[in-house]
């Protein structure tokens, strides 16, 4: 394994499999943009998302010997982070319905103060929605690959779903929040 950039995910797999633990660094780093961009934005927090990503990493080391090498890594790789998010969600789920909904309220609040303004409040406040309203893969789909830059065929790797569908999904999107914020303005 001396030549890194050479080296696919399989045969890092494979190495790491044998007890290389510079293979599976390797494969972290390749996978450790992607994996943080894909638990964002399910989680829409920085810190979740590390966590739900090292999480993933220490699932998928636990469960290296049970991964098929003949098999593709990244697929593999990102239904386990898929899994640790679900996770996490649901028990944020049902933490929060032990807190009083003031206290969510606050919470997203501090959230939202927290992100860097990039428009005037209102145009920021009338995407949010618009991309709010939209499905969650569409949500999904334009967030991947219109705000953190990714092509429709990384953003299905990650997904788990064709490009073709990627594309739909983005279609789709941009045209319901170009006709949310058309309608916007009326409306107010």
């Amino acid at each position: 394994m001396s030549h890194a950039t050479e080296s696919t995910d399989e045969q890092l797999a494979r190495a790491a499999q044998g007890g290389d633990a510079d293979a599976f660094d390797r494969l972290a780093r390749r996978y450790l943009r992607r994996g943080m961009a894909l638990a964002w934005q399910s989680t829409r927090s920085v810190a979740d998302a590390e966590d739900a990503v090292q999480e993933a990493f220490h699932r998928a080391v636990r469960a290296l010997p049970d991964y098929d090498a003949a098999r593709p890594f990244e697929p593999w790789f990102f239904t386990i982070l898929r899994n640790v998010v679900r996770s996490m969600q649901s028990k944020r789920r049902r933490r929060a319905a032990l807190v009083p909904t003031d206290s969510l309220a606050d919470e997203r609040l501090a959230e939202t103060a927290a992100e860097p303004a990039c428009r005037d409040a209102a145009t920021t406040t009338a995407l949010e929605g618009a991309i709010d309203a939209l499905a969650p893969m569409q949500q999904t789909c334009l967030r991947l690959c219109e705000i953190e830059g990714f092509t429709s065929a990384e953003a299905g790797h990650m997904l788990g779903i064709a490009e073709g569908t990627v594309r739909t999904h983005l279609y789709r999107g941009r045209d319901g929040i170009k006709r949310a914020l058309q309608v916007a303005p009326e409306a107010g």
